[in-house]
C-alpha cells in the first residue's frame, strides 16, 4: 500500500512497494518508498512437492508472505495480468493490541518503481475490534477504499491487468455477489513481476524507507490462495507456468532487516507448498518466538502494504 498505504515487501531487487492506506488505522501525509532486499536464497524444498519443472526459490522478506513470479536476467518478461481467489480470514483481536494484515494480488512492486494491486484487509483496532475492508491501489498514488462489505468467510476473487498506461482492477465478493471494477490511467506501470501476497502493512512518514515501521501482523490464522494465474505474451497459466522466475516469500520481521523496523514483537508468516498444478497455496500466521525491544513508534502517518 502507498501513502497513502504502500505494500512494502522487501525482495532481492529494490523498488517501491504497493502502498495501501488502511482506513481503520487513520490517515497521514507521509509517503514511502519500499525496497525488497532479500535475506537469503535457497532452493525450496516445497518446489519438489509441486508437479512442475519450474524451480522455486525460497526468500525471506520483511513483510510479504506468498509467491512471486518475476522477470529475470535470462528470461525478460512483461506480465499483463494476475488473478487469484481467497477466503477472507477472521482475525483474532485483543484490546490494547492493534494489528494489521492485507491479502492481495498485484503486478510490479517486487521489482521496479510501481505496484498495481487490489485486495482486502483484516485489522484489529486498539480497542480490540476487528475491521474488514477491500481496496485497490496504484503505487505511488494513494490507496482507494472499495465500497464493498467484506466479512470473515466471504469468498473473494481479484484481478489486475495492465495494457499500456491503462490498469484494470477488479475485486469480487463471490459470497455477497458484489463486484467493483475500475479502468484507470497510470504513468509507467511496472509489469516485471506478479504477486499473490499476505502482508504485514507498514506506516511511513516520509519518502525514505528508513522512516517506515512494520506494524504488528494480525493473527489471521491462515489464508489459502486458489486459482492463481498470471498472463504474459498472450499466454495465461499458473504460478509455475514457466513465464518467470518463481520465489516463495517467508515473512521474517527481524530487527533491521530490509531497512524497515518492527514496532513490537512481530509475528511472521510462511507459505506452504504449491499445489500440483501450481495454482494454490496456503499462508500461515506464526506466533512471535522472541520478544524484541521496540523502537520509537510512529503515532501518525499513512499505513503501507
Amino acid at each position: 500500500m502507498n501513502t497513502k498505504n504502500y505494500a512494502i515487501a522487501l525482495p532481492a531487487a529494490a523498488g517501491l512497494a504497493a502502498v495501501l492506506l488502511l482506513t481503520a488505522c487513520g490517515g497521514g501525509t507521509g509517503t514511502s518508498t519500499s525496497s525488497h532486499p532479500s535475506a537469503g536464497t535457497t532452493t525450496s524444498p516445497a518446489a519438489a512437492q509441486a508437479a512442475s519443472t519450474v524451480a522455486v526459490t525460497d526468500r525471506e522478506d520483511s513483510n510479504w508472505a506468498g509467491y512471486v513470479v518475476a522477470s529475470s536476467a535470462t528470461a525478460k518478461t512483461s506480465f499483463s495480468a494476475v488473478s487469484g481467489s481467497w477466503t477472507q480470514p477472521k482475525v483474532d483481536c485483543a484490546a490494547g493490541s492493534p494489528a494489521h494484515s492485507a491479502f492481495w494480488v498485484g503486478l510490479g512492486g517486487y521489482s521496479g518503481a510501481h505496484l498495481e494491486q487490489t485486495g482486502t484487509s483484516a485489522d484489529c483496532s486498539a480497542s480490540g475490534q476487528a475491521v474488514y475492508s477491500a481496496w485497490y491501489e496504484l503505487v505511488p498514488a494513494a490507496q482507494v477504499p472499495v465500497n464493498m462489505t467484506v466479512q470473515p468467510g466471504d469468498r473473494l476473487s481479484a484481478r489486475v491487468a495492465v495494457s499500456g498506461d491503462t490498469v484494470a482492477v477488479s475485486i469480487s465478493d463471490l459470497t455477497r455477489h458484489t463486484t467493483v471494477s475500475k479502468q484507470l490511467k497510470m504513468s509507467s506501470p511496472t509489469v516485471s513481476s506478479a504477486e499473490w501476497i499476505a502482508e504485514a502493512p507498514s506506516r511511513c512518514v516520509s519518502s525514505s524507507s528508513q522512516d517506515c515501521h512494520i506494524l504488528s501482523l494480525a493473527d489471521f490464522g491462515s489464508v489459502t490462495f486458489t486459482g492463481a494465474s498470471v498472463s504474459a505474451g498472450g499466454r495465461t497459466s499458473s504460478v509455475t507456468s514457466g513465464l518467470g522466475a518463481v520465489s516463495a516469500l517467508t515473512l521474517e520481521a527481524n530487527p533491521g532487516f530490509g531497512r524497515l523496523y518492527a514496532t513490537a514483537a512481530q509475528a511472521d508468516a510462511s507459505p506452504g507448498a504449491l499445489s500440483s498444478d501450481g495454482s494454490s497455496f496456503t499462508v500461515t500466521w506464526q506466533r512471535p518466538e522472541i520478544q524484541m525491544p521496540a523502537p520509537p513508534v510512529i503515532g501518525s502517518g499513512p499505513v503501507y502494504n
